[in-house]
């Protein structure tokens, strides 16, 4: 029998805090967390998939022993223990019995025993190898001559309850629905035993039934379900999943698990709220992460209104108990994961970002506010950019024409980006009880005037692969003219 035990096995991808790389068991990780830098994958739905993996563990660990913490001071207090109490990890690893082997032919880690499913590929678990229909955008294989070490699959499978698709008829996605951006506070020591306590769910409003730790839960997956609680939830099990024991790995036993009939909030998902209810944000086709800081670090429901509809956000609770716990002066580092989808099946592009934010922008709601508004001022100013670049050509709707339109906006925001960040610095050194409409102006003068010239710019390098004849050049004129008439009146407000 082939055996490998995650407990014990090196399978997890650590940065040590001397910047070397290193493999380690679940066991050996907690045990060195506060030693350890953070988890370090190429794949980032691999990666946030093994932290939220340690997360569900030392949650479920400090339940058992009757010690869940509920409220940011819960966690003040669990950091100051510098390290994880190890005899609780044993005591908890004692009570879970014989759960942790990779292969064990009852209870297999992360997976259900699947007696008569006939088995797949083990590429199907993984997006950027194509499998089935999925489309081919990195590798040019079959899906019958991919297989994996142990460890691989290992963290594959970790990735199944945050990044699970929607995959056709019965095959439900993770309790999210479609993956969202997935937002990860750092601790002030970057080290993975704070990083770990700063993402714990302290939410306990919504729990509902008695449902288990995926490697203590003993019911099949496959139902539809109602309720969770927070460790089910963070283990969720939209597929029954089992791999074929086999060195290497080739084959995964592969069928429909629990479907979600229910809203459920997540810890580190940030949510967009209008008159359909709650929505994750979700990673947008052509649009980084850093774009969304306002929603996904700032701003908290009621905060933040914009249009008829009063669209309004709110923060991962992650982000807010992390705030609450920021040392002041510090700033706050975020980890952000995403993968775009079509909302079903199919798999476009992942990322993973650094975002850093001074704590008092983040617990200003007014300060906050601010940001947010100024980023819908670059918003704004990019649509009049295209509607410029648009009105250049008598078809405004060639294919040439969007091409040459998102090159030159893709570009405006690359530049952009850099001066962004001083803004937040800027609006963090202002007294929010003192914030006149002159103080304000002041500080976002140069952010806006870097709007104008980048907009100006883009628009200049377009009109030059445009034709010369007397009516490109009388489109050209009028296209500028109302393009610097828009940006005075609406970004300059001159």
């Amino acid at each position: 029998m082939i055996s490998f035990n995650v407990l014990k096995e090196p399978w997890i991808p650590v940065i040590r805090q001397d910047g070397s790389q290193d493999e380690l068991g679940i066991l050996a990780c907690l045990e060195q967390a506060h030693k350890l830098r953070e988890i370090r994958d190429p794949s980032p739905i691999i990666e946030f998939g093994l932290y939220r993996l340690l997360i569900a563990f030392i949650l479920d660990a400090l339940i058992f022993v009757d010690r869940r913490p509920e409220h940011p001071l819960h966690l003040k207090n669990l950091l100051q223990a510098s390290c994880f109490d190890i005899e609780m990890i044993d005591r908890y690893i004692s009570h879970c019995g014989d759960v942790f082997e990779l292969f064990h032919l009852e209870r297999p880690f992360l997976q259900t025993k699947m007696a008569d499913s006939k088995p797949k590929p083990i590429a199907c678990l993984y997006p950027v190898i194509p499998s089935g229909t999925n489309a081919i955008h990195w590798h040019h294989e079959s899906e019958h001559d991919v297989n994996m070490t142990a460890k691989v699959a290992a963290r594959l499978l970790t990735t199944v309850s945050p990044f699970m698709t929607a995959g056709g008829a019965g095959l439900s996605p993770s309790i999210n629905g479609a993956p969202g951006i997935y937002v990860l506070p750092l601790g002030s020591k970057f080290n993975l035993f704070e990083t770990i306590l700063l993402n714990i769910p302290l939410r306990v409003d919504q729990e509902n039934g008695n449902g288990a730790i995926a490697w203590r839960n003993t019911s099949q997956p496959g139902r539809e379900r109602t309720e969770a609680t927070t460790v089910e939830a963070l283990t969720w099990r939209p597929r029954r999943l089992q791999l074929v024991p086999n060195d290497p790995v080739k084959e995964v036993k592969f069928e429909k698990g629990d479907s979600t009939r229910f809203s459920w909030i997540d810890a580190n998902l940030a949510y967009r709220y209008d008159k359909n209810g709650a929505r994750p944000m979700r990673m947008q086709d052509k649009k980084p992460l850093w774009r969304d800081i306002g929603p996904l670090l700032l701003l908290n429901k009621g905060e933040y209104a914009r249009g008829d509809n009063k669209i309004s956000f709110k923060r991962p609770d992650a982000v807010e108990q992390a705030l609450q716990l920021a040392n002041k002066g510090s700033h706050l580092m975020i980890k952000a994961y995403a993968m775009r989808t079509d909302m079903k099946m199919k798999v476009f592009e992942w990322t993973k970002s650094y975002i850093s934010i001074p704590p008092k922008l983040g617990l200003s709601s007014i300060l906050g506010s601010h940001i947010q508004f100024e980023l819908d001022m670059a918003e704004k100013a990019a649509w009049y950019l295209r509607k410029a670049i648009r009105s250049l050509s008598p078809h405004e709707v060639s294919t040439p024409l969007v091409a040459l339109t998102d090159r030159c906006e893709r570009t405006y925001w690359q530049r952009l980006e850099p001066h962004f960040y001083p803004l937040m610095e800027a609006f963090s050194l202002l007294d929010e009880t003192n914030l006149t409409t002159e103080i304000v102006a002041n500080t976002t003068q140069d952010w806006r005037n870097k709007i104008c010239s980048l907009i100006r710019e883009q628009f200049e390098v377009a009109a030059k692969d445009m034709d010369s004849d007397s009516s490109a050049l009388k489109r050209q004129v009028e296209a500028r003219g109302r393009l610097n008439y828009k940006l005075k009146e609406e970004i300059l407000g001159k």
